[in-house]
Order: structure tokens, then C-alpha cells, then sequence
């Protein structure tokens, strides 16, 4: 029998907003066009070290049919990714079966995977998320969505470029592979079409204390991102918490949300703009490990 564990968020944190008038070094530049039968697209382009991005007509309620796009962009080289601030979120919109994807309307960060960790919906405001830059990484864009069944106030999110990303698995360095630690390092840089990836010695068990990192290369600028799809996928169960499971051992693009237990899943990683390459982690803690993953994967062109 199959089970599922519930997705562990990257990170949560309960804010208190005081005086917001203080001036911001924000320069967004829009363009609201594009209209179609299917909808209406738009586009934010937000330069600043800080500042501000809300829904369309915000405070308003927002129009149906709407795809708007967000590229917050990265002011230098040392910054390492971006805190959202949500000040303010009301979407209206249903959740996927299990109750960890917003359906209908929502507000997504695109480059992360699995999407139940980086869709917001609903009328959660006062809490805050990080989010990495992929290497090489331009800006991090954010994808609004709503169609025809609803419509909300929207949201208002600060946004603030970051220079320490240490705790969110920024700059993992991989370990050795036991008993061979020394001569191989748990690094699997892939430039290849298409293939499988693996934890050490699958489908025998995976060794305790890992760090792996699997570099998926843009090897054309034209590759949007990558389909991934689970052959086989067993690790260790999440532990009950008084704040919900958590992971010991985990697979996960950073900043992103972690996986554990058994699953199924299939997902399309995407590229950040300019991103050179995007990177998943995998993780072992000193317990017994099981048998660990083989994921299948595809470069892909058109997303």
C-alpha cells in the first residue's frame, strides 16, 4: 500500500507589520495588454533592493481570467535571494486533493517544485517565505492566476533581496559516498537530454550522513526547464512534530519544500530567467537508510 506524506513547507514565520510608509528604492515597470479570448496577460518587471507587488486593481477586487507575470530582479551578484513579506492575501480558490495545492486562483512562485510549496491562496497574510536564485539567475518570477469561477482582493507582498542564504541550502557541499569517502564526492552534474537519476547504490540502501547534489545544466538558452517523474521513491517518513511532520531524510530543490516517505510524483522544474542550472538535494541523517529514489528526467524546450 502507497502512502503519502504531507509536503514540509521551506520556511514559515509569523510577522507583525508596524508603520509600512517608510519610502522604498522600488522601480517596477508594467504592461497590462495582450488580451485574448482565453484571458488577459500582464507583466511587472521590480528592480529595487525592496518593494511591492499586488494583484491587479488591488485593492479592488481583482479582474477573472487573469495571467500576470512578476520578475523580481536581482540588484548584484552577492545577493542569494528574496524574503517575501505577504502583507495581505485574499484568493478565493479550492485545494487539489490532500489540501496542499491552491486550484483556481493563486499566486506561485514558477521555478519551484513540488508546487505545494510555493502556491499561495486563501487568507494567509502576516507570514513570510524565502526563495533562492538558481545559479546564474536573473530574477525570480512570481505567476498570478485566476479564472473564471471567483474573485478576491488579491494581495500585497514586499518583497527584499537577500545576501545570506546559509540556512536555506544555498551553498550545500557535497559529502563522500561511504566506503568510498575520499575518492568520490555525492556531486552529479547532468547535462544529458534526458536519463535517470539515483541516491548511491539504488535499489540497495542509501548510506546514512549524505549530502548529494544533482546540477541539472542549461546547456541551450532555449531549455526552459525539466520534467521529472518518480520511477521509485522511498525514504524515511516524516516524524510527527507539534508543528508538523518533518524530515529527516529528504529529497528537494532548495528553498522550495522538502519530500519524504514514499510518493509518486510527476512535476516540470523550471528555469529562472538566465538561470545557468538548477540543483536538487538529497539528504541522510545517521539512521538506517532505505532504498532511496530513481527519477526519470527530460530536458525540455517548449513549456
Amino acid at each position: 500500500m502507497r502512502s503519502t506524506v504531507t509536503l514540509v513547507a521551506a520556511s514559515f514565520v509569523v510577522l507583525f507589520f508596524g508603520d509600512c510608509t517608510a519610502q522604498l528604492k522600488s522601480d517596477a515597470v508594467k504592461a497590462k495588454n495582450n488580451s485574448s479570448s482565453k484571458g488577459t496577460t500582464c507583466y511587472t518587471r521590480l528592480e529595487g533592493e525592496e518593494g511591492f507587488l499586488e494583484s491587479p486593481d488591488y485593492p479592488s477586487d481583482y479582474p477573472s481570467n487573469q495571467d500576470c507575470n512578476y520578475d523580481i530582479v536581482r540588484t548584484s551578484p552577492s545577493v542569494c535571494g528574496i524574503r517575501l513579506y505577504i502583507e495581505d492575501l485574499n484568493i478565493p480558490g479550492s485545494l487539489a486533493k490532500g489540501g496542499d495545492v491552491c486550484m483556481n486562483d493563486y499566486i506561485s512562485v514558477e521555478s519551484c517544485v513540488p508546487e505545494g510549496g510555493a502556491r499561495f491562496c486563501g487568507n494567509d497574510s502576516g507570514i513570510s517565505h524565502h526563495y533562492n536564485f538558481q545559479p546564474g539567475a536573473t530574477a525570480i518570477r512570481l505567476l498570478f492566476h485566476s479564472d473564471s469561477s471567483g474573485s478576491g482582493r488579491g494581495f500585497r507582498i514586499k518583497y527584499k533581496m537577500v545576501e545570506d542564504c546559509s540556512s536555506y541550502f544555498y551553498d550545500i557541499q557535497p559529502s563522500g559516498i561511504p566506503p568510498l569517502v575520499g575518492s568520490a564526492t555525492c556531486f552529479t552534474r547532468i547535462s544529458e537530454p534526458s536519463g535517470t537519476i539515483n541516491t548511491p547504490y539504488h535499489p540497495k540502501n542509501y548510506p546514512e550522513n549524505l549530502d548529494c547534489v544533482y546540477q541539472f545544466v542549461r546547456t541551450n538558452p532555449n531549455l526552459c526547464g525539466v520534467r521529472m517523474k518518480t520511477i521509485k521513491f522511498d525514504l524515511q517518513s516524516a516524524m510527527d512534530t507539534p508543528f508538523g511532520g518533518a524530515c529527516s531524510d529528504f529529497f528537494h530543490m532548495p528553498s522550495c519544500g522538502f519530500l519524504c516517505g514514499k510518493m509518486e510524483f510527476s512535476w516540470f522544474a523550471r528555469y529562472q530567467p538566465g538561470a545557468t542550472s538548477l540543483e536538487f538535494h538529497f539528504h541522510s541523517d545517521e539512521s538506517v537508510g532505505l532504498t532511496g529514489f530513481l527519477i526519470s528526467f527530460e530536458q525540455v524546450y517548449n513549456c
